[in-house]
């Protein structure tokens, strides 16, 4: 009996540690093509980026952060969760925008993307709920192959899918009253009025808790920059 026991614990450990493994290389992966898709768009124009993948839209961005990514759009919410720029499966899936959108000229864009624990994708985004961390990085930037939007954060805080905060079809009053909602559901404050005219984008993330309904919400004004 004793030699079972001894034998089945080395199964756990061998199996665990085979999980540890194969945890931390779905890691260097994500990386590694990470760096293969900064480094092409280093070197080519942002329309060029759709002769890899025609469903990549943009490009995402928030200095001082590792946040640096192409943004996809597929038929659904559901297949850049586990896919990659090259629509390969991916534990890191991809930055995306909700399929529903047009672009971030609509009333309200929402952007998707994991949290993950080296920093990538949306890792860093619940570090908005900080005060100081909010403040050192006030707005995203947002390229398309036409335009450069910057995004300036305005809200941010932690809640669940009960909170349909990813709405798309507004009237001029429930778009008023949605606006005012988030702004009280903040945890932070930034100097960004915003108006019923604005146009705004919602980055979404899940958190690290066990509740897989939690969520994490960072909201941006749409300012269209100048052209290239």
């Amino acid at each position: 009996m004793k030699k079972v026991i001894q034998l089945a614990c080395i199964v756990v450990m061998v199996y665990a540690g085979m999980q540890i493994v194969r945890y931390m290389y779905s890691y260097v992966k994500i990386d590694n093509e990470l760096e293969e898709i900064q480094d092409f768009a280093n070197q080519k124009e942002l329309d060029e980026l759709r002769q890899v993948n025609s469903r990549i839209i943009g490009w995402i961005s928030l200095e001082g952060t590792r946040l640096d990514n192409p943004v996809l759009q597929a038929a659904d919410n559901e297949f850049y969760l586990r896919h990659n720029y090259l629509d390969e499966e991916s534990r890191g899936g991809s930055i995306f925008m909700d399929y529903r959108n047009s672009s971030v000229l609509d009333r309200h864009t929402i952007f998707y993307g994991h949290v993950l624990r080296n920093g990538t994708m949306f890792g860093e985004l619940a570090k908005f709920a900080e005060q100081a961390y909010a403040e050192a990085h006030p707005a995203f930037l947002y390229e398309t192959p036409e335009k450069r939007y910057e995004l300036e954060v305005f809200a941010a805080y932690k809640t669940t899918t009960d909170f349909y905060y990813i709405e798309t079809d507004f009237t001029d009053d429930s778009y008023a009253a949605f606006l005012e909602e988030i702004q009280l559901r903040s945890e932070i404050t930034m100097p960004v009025q915003i108006r019923t005219e604005d146009r705004i984008v919602t980055f979404s993330t899940c958190t690290t808790s066990v509740n897989d309904k939690e969520r994490f919400v960072v909201h941006a004004r749409v300012i269209e920059k100048t052209h290239y």
